[in-house]
């Protein structure tokens, strides 16, 4: 009769593990993606808010916040029958950017976890030359996220990147992002990413950073950010010089993230 309560309270321990294995999560860090996936067909909701103005020199506009923002609106939806794909849409006001991308994750271990992304982003303003170079374009980006589990609170993250052009880069580069999670508790969490300017750019344009304290609650994650980058696509995070490039460091402003599975 004394092994029942301790066989139940196993069971329900193995169990509870078994469904936090399966729970679904919208695959976005700060601007990078991550290699968690939407389960079954389930559907993810992503809010992402970038204020332009600086926080610097910006103390009566509540420090950027009354300044103009791009707002953007993103799905992910798991697809049951193929395991672990995703189909990802998202809309920024930035150039009016529109992306549609499918995003497989190829492994899941106790060390490791890894996916690949493939994206087409259309910015669909009239297609004109400026001095930064040219907006109204179309291409695609390949990722491949790849996170590193250094314990049960430390995540680190590589994001190796393939760009079919940029603003000022016709012919296709590479770069990558790099990612540091640490999971402070159950609901708060520190997020930061680094993007160095690609090899093709100009060395007059500056490396991308941004950072964030996220507060997870049942099915939301809220992020507040700071980052010296405005955009949030992989061709605008990762291109080093769209808009002009990243800021100077000093230069960053506020951002933030909302993230909702159903």
């Amino acid at each position: 009769m004394t092994l029942k309560p301790a066989c139940f309270l196993a069971c329900a321990a193995l169990m509870a593990g078994q469904l936090k294995g399966e729970a679904s999560e919208y695959p976005l860090a700060i601007n990078l993606p991550t290699a968690e996936r939407m389960q079954f067909w389930d559907i993810g909701l992503a809010f992402t808010h970038r204020f332009d103005s600086p926080v610097q020199g910006h103390g009566k506009d509540a420090y950027g916040l009354d300044g103009y923002a791009y707002p953007g609106l993103g799905f992910a939806f798991g697809i049951k029958p193929i395991k672990r794909l995703n189909v990802l849409i998202y809309r920024t006001a930035d150039n009016k950017t529109f992306t549609f991308g499918l995003q497989q994750q190829l492994l899941d271990g106790e060390l490791v976890r890894m996916a690949v992304k493939a994206e087409r982003f259309d910015e669909v303003v009239p297609r004109l030359q400026t001095l930064r170079g040219s907006v109204g374009i179309t291409g695609a980006s390949l990722q491949l996220p790849t996170e590193f589990f250094l314990g049960d609170r430390v995540v680190l993250s590589l994001v190796p990147t393939y760009l079919s052009r940029s603003t000022s880069q016709e012919k296709g580069l590479f770069n990558f992002g790099a990612g540091l999670r640490v999971n402070l508790t159950e609901k708060f969490c520190f997020m930061g990413e680094y993007i160095p300017r690609p090899g093709k750019i100009a060395k007059s344009y500056e490396n991308g950073f941004a950072a964030s304290f996220s507060y997870k609650t049942f099915k939301h994650r809220f992020s507040f950010i700071g980052s010296n980058i405005s955009g949030t696509t992989a061709h605008q995070v990762l291109s080093g010089d769209y808009g002009g490039g990243a800021r100077a460091s000093g230069q960053w402003a506020f951002g933030f993230n909302v993230a909702r599975v159903f």
